[in-house]
Formats: structure tokens, sequence, C-alpha cells
């Protein structure tokens, strides 16, 4: 794999991942208000690089890992 392709990768991954998982912890802590989305937003400001640079450093070894498991 190219740089590019693993640089869009993980931003497409992290953006979808932290914003699905941010929207369902948000709401399982706060619950539904008319504050939900600040809430969220301001988690998920948090949670975008986190989620970036994890995706960046364990997306290849989880890649390795698949492919071994899935040959043998």
């Amino acid at each position: 794999m190219n740089l590019k392709f693993r640089i869009v990768n993980t931003a497409i991954m992290s953006v979808l991942l932290s914003f699905m998982m941010t929207m369902f912890i948000t709401f399982i802590n706060l619950g539904w208000s008319e504050t939900f989305f600040v809430n969220f937003f301001n988690a998920w400001k948090i949670a975008l690089p986190a989620a970036f640079f994890a995706v960046l450093i364990i997306g290849q070894p989880v890649q390795n890992l698949t492919k071994r498991i899935l040959s043998t």
C-alpha cells in the first residue's frame, strides 16, 4: 500500500468509527437533551484525532493478522 492510500483510508475509517462510537457513547451516558449535539461535538473533537492515530498505528498490523488468519 502506498502512503497516500494509507492516509486517506485512515482518515475515512477514523472519521466514521469515531463519529458512530462518540454518538452512541454520548447518548448512553447523557441521554437525549437539548445539549446533546454540543456535548457530542465536544467529545468528538477529542476522539477524532485519537482515532486517527490509533488506526494509523494498528491498521497495518491488523490487516497482516487478518491475512495470516485467513490463509491457514
